[in-house]
């Protein structure tokens, strides 16, 4: 592989103790720059054009909550929106890892990033050999967390003993893969959840129609790009 990309978002939030954000998550999205998928953004733009959307930057949460927006549209609506945005996912040759911290078990902001820096090392030890193959990385993030531009930039460049480029203030309307970094997050956020016995929030009731109907028409068909 001569180039790969890797698009980072997070879920959550670095305070301690937050009762309202119990879990956060770092999730990277893989893709090889060698993979075209400039047609298959085209379609995207297209299939949103014909509902009505034009340059539509998704956001997952808010979509789901009904937020900023997404405020003014109904339910139907929305589901539209994603299921173009999972049709698109479903066509594009990516994969994904998502690293996460149960805060109820951490004592301090300083032992989330401790957390992650060890998942991420792991993550990367495991697929050694792979990275290793390619000639150049580059790694994209809009630079929200300090702590986690911090916290890529040092973990992959020290584990992988190669240069690492990282594109940083990135603003995710440009880029459909940072936006399906967003989507996967907000997804292992709501599956952690569902693990942990915690029950969906009344928009995500509303939105998905309950646990069964998310894991079978949602969950599964993106955990098919997961890796291990």
């Amino acid at each position: 592989m001569e180039e790969l990309s890797i698009f980072v978002d997070e879920s959550g939030r670095f305070q301690h103790p937050d009762p309202s954000s119990r879990f956060y998550i770092l999730g990277m999205v893989f893709h090889d720059q060698s993979n075209d998928i400039s047609s298959l953004v085209s379609d995207l733009a297209r299939l949103e054009s014909e509902i009505g959307i034009e340059n539509h930057c998704f956001h997952a949460g808010p979509l789901i909550r009904k937020e900023k927006c997404y405020e003014i549209l109904s339910r139907t609506f929305r589901g539209r929106i994603l299921s173009r945005m999972m049709a698109f996912a479903s066509r594009v040759d990516f994969k994904y890892k998502c690293l996460s911290v149960d805060k109820k078990f951490i004592d301090s902001a300083d032992q989330i990033v401790d957390h992650l820096r060890k998942s991420l090392l792991s993550f990367i030890d495991s697929h050694r050999d792979a990275l290793a193959q390619v000639q150049k990385i580059k790694v994209y993030y809009d630079c929200g967390q300090s702590p986690v531009t911090n916290l890529l930039q040092q973990t992959f460049a020290d584990a992988l003993g190669k240069v690492v480029e990282f594109k940083q203030g990135v603003k995710p309307s440009r880029y459909r893969l940072f936006q399906i970094a967003d989507l996967v997050c907000t997804l292992h956020l709501i599956e952690l959840r569902l693990l942990h016995g915690i029950q969906m929030t009344q928009s995500e009731m509303r939105f998905f129609g309950g646990p069964r109907d998310f894991k079978r028409n949602y969950l599964k068909k993106i955990k098919a790009k997961e890796l291990s």
